[in-house]
């Protein structure tokens, strides 16, 4: 790709003679006259080096440079001082002020060159932007939080990730898997154009890990945005008769046969606008937390951490190590309300699955689940995933929930505990309680 240089001079024929020179050398060249217009234009066109006269109207170059350097936009970008003033005092101000070095006017052209390839070979040695996507990638990311937490701002950390990816990379390839990822890309971009604001910021990762930023009052209406818009464009990447299906056939990280789902987005979201928050590792962490947490929902999702700065983390033991996950599998919205807080006394963390499918989409994440709880009214697909769990995870205790008309669906030697329906509260409660006891004292 064609190298973009940056030039701010107030004297036209040195204007005219750095863009004459350099187009010769095939790059591409914008002038500007000073400070100001320099800083302006390298928001919008963003650079790959940038060269600035330290004396100019206006502006001069040291705070122009001071400006780039705090915006993570062109933080990275090679900047190089050109100056008739040569002094030593000069010389270190500017490279205190963040210039990465420096060449006397009247300059050498042949010198001036080589130092403009020398700065463009490092910065290309040490990429900031992912090669697939094009994105900022992770240093620009952890530059610009750093940023916003200097100068608290307000703002919404978006964690995008994708769900069942593996088992889409390894039905189609990877080559595929790699329009999946472009895919998200697209739909960060597309949604941020028209939802969001010039201070967003969309980053790649790596992988299928995405990050936004953006602010608080837009962040539902931008994730409500990147849900409809991914739901919409990932059925074109599908097979017509795995969409037919609904899913696709594959092994999970444990070589279990399993059935997953159409591949669907999960975002984690953190904002500073409830807490405080000392550094961006605390933030990426946060984030991840709750992206985890959208992951448990079916279906493409967000979950936004509403916790303030003086709440309790509720997900981690005494010792501060994560509880370990309790799975819920039933179709039945009020039961898993009444089951989540006997769960919660009980010292594990409750995972949603309303449908069999989400169920072993949440045991494929979470290999450490201590309990399972099953509504056996959900039939004999239900039925079929207790008998893979009997088989492949024999030690992974069930607890069935069954009425009188399909308590016979239970299968023999599947489960070890059934309890009938309409729930006794008191008795499930105890029930949980004695296997996570046994299985506390197994480990």
């Amino acid at each position: 790709m064609t190298k973009r240089i940056l030039i701010a001079d107030d004297e036209p024929a040195v204007r005219q003679l750095l863009e004459l020179v350099l187009r010769s050398q095939g790059y591409e060249v914008v002038a500007t006259q000073n400070g100001d217009q320099l800083v302006r234009t390298a928001q919008e066109w963003i650079p790959d080096l940038v060269i600035i006269d330290l004396m100019m109207p206006q502006m001069d170059g040291y705070e122009a440079i001071r400006q780039l350097r705090n915006d993570t936009r062109t933080a990275h970008v090679p900047m190089l001082i050109l100056t008739a003033r040569s002094t030593a005092e000069d010389v270190v101000t500017g490279f205190d002020t963040g210039a990465d070095d420096y060449v006397t006017k009247p300059f050498n052209i042949p010198e001036l060159l080589a130092r403009i390839r020398a700065h463009l070979r490092r910065a290309a040695q040490t990429p900031v932007h992912n090669p697939l996507t094009g994105l900022a990638g992770n240093v620009l990311l952890t530059e610009e939080l750093k940023y916003r937490l200097k100068n608290d701002t307000p703002f919404a950390l978006l964690y995008v990730d994708l769900d069942n990816f593996k088992a889409f990379n390894d039905t189609y390839g990877p080559a595929r898997g790699d329009r999946l990822i472009k895919l998200v890309a697209g739909v960060l971009t597309d949604v941020i154009q028209e939802k969001g604001a010039a201070s967003d910021f969309i980053g790649h990762i790596g992988g299928d890990d995405f990050a936004v930023l953006t602010s608080p009052e837009r962040l539902d209406e931008i994730c409500q945005g990147i849900i409809a818009l991914f739901d919409m464009r990932v059925r074109d990447l599908y097979d017509p008769e795995d969409l037919a299906r609904g899913y696709l056939r594959g092994v999970d990280r444990q070589g279990v046969p399993r059935n997953f789902p159409i591949t669907t987005i999960s975002i984690g979201v953190v904002t500073n606008r409830r807490r405080h928050f000392t550094d961006y590792e605390e933030i990426s962490r946060v984030a991840a937390e709750m992206k985890q947490y959208a992951k448990q929902l079916p279906g493409s999702t967000y979950a936004v951490d509403s916790r303030s700065t003086d709440e309790q983390v509720v997900e981690r033991d005494r010792r501060g190590m994560p509880l370990p996950p309790a799975l819920i599998v039933s179709a039945d919205v009020m039961l898993r309300s009444v089951i989540v807080p006997m769960i919660d006394k009980a010292d594990l963390r409750a995972l949603d699955a309303p449908t069999v499918l989400d169920a072993e989409r949440l045991l494929a994440y979470h290999p450490e689940t201590a309990l399972v709880i099953v509504d056996m009214r959900m039939g004999k697909q239900l039925r079929e995933f207790c008998r893979n769990l009997a088989t492949h995870q024999p030690k992974l205790p069930i607890i069935a929930l069954a009425d009188g008309d399909s308590s016979g669906i239970v299968a023999p030697g599947t489960v070890r505990h059934i309890l009938s329906l309409p729930l006794d509260q008191e008795q499930l409660h105890a029930k949980i309680v004695e296997v996570r006891s046994l299985s506390q004292k197994a480990s």
